[in-house]
C-alpha cells in the first residue's frame, strides 16, 4: 500500500474535495475500519477524531494495519481506488461560455477556488 497515495487521497477528502460524495467516502473508510478492527480500536480513533489529525498520521496508521493484515489491505485498495474516483469525478470541470455571449472583462473558469482571485485595472 502506497502511503503517499493513501495520504494524497486522505487529505483531499478531509479537505472538501469530493464534496457530499467525499463526506460518504469518508463515512465508508470509517466503517470498513469499524468492522475489520471493532469501535474501540486505534485505527476507528484515527479517522475519527476532532482535533486536527494529520492526512499523514491517518495514512500511517491505515498502511501499517494493511501491511499486517492482507484482507484490510485488499478492502483499504478498493476503498483507495473508489475514493480516487469519487474525487476526480468532482474536480472534473466544464466550462463553457457560448450562444450569443458578449464577453467585456476578464473571464475565470474554473473549479472549487480555495483564496483570493484578484483583477488589476490596465
Amino acid at each position: 500500500m502506497d502511503p503517499t497515495a493513501l495520504t494524497a487521497i486522505i487529505s483531499a477528502l478531509a479537505g472538501g474535495a469530493a464534496g457530499e460524495m467525499g463526506k460518504d467516502a469518508w463515512a465508508s473508510l470509517t466503517t470498513l475500519v469499524r468492522r475489520r478492527f471493532g469501535s474501540e480500536s486505534a485505527a476507528v480513533a484515527a479517522v475519527e477524531r476532532a482535533d486536527p489529525v494529520t492526512p499523514d498520521d491517518v495514512a500511517g496508521v491505515l498502511v501499517s494495519l494493511a501491511g499486517a493484515d492482507p484482507e484490510f489491505e485488499k478492502e483499504l485498495r478498493e476503498w483507495t481506488a473508489e475514493a480516487r474516483r469519487v474525487i476526480q469525478q468532482r474536480r472534473d470541470v466544464s466550462n463553457t461560455i457560448g450562444g450569443e455571449a458578449q464577453i467585456a472583462g476578464p473571464v475565470i473558469q474554473a473549479g472549487d477556488i480555495h483564496g483570493s482571485i484578484t483583477f488589476h485595472r490596465p
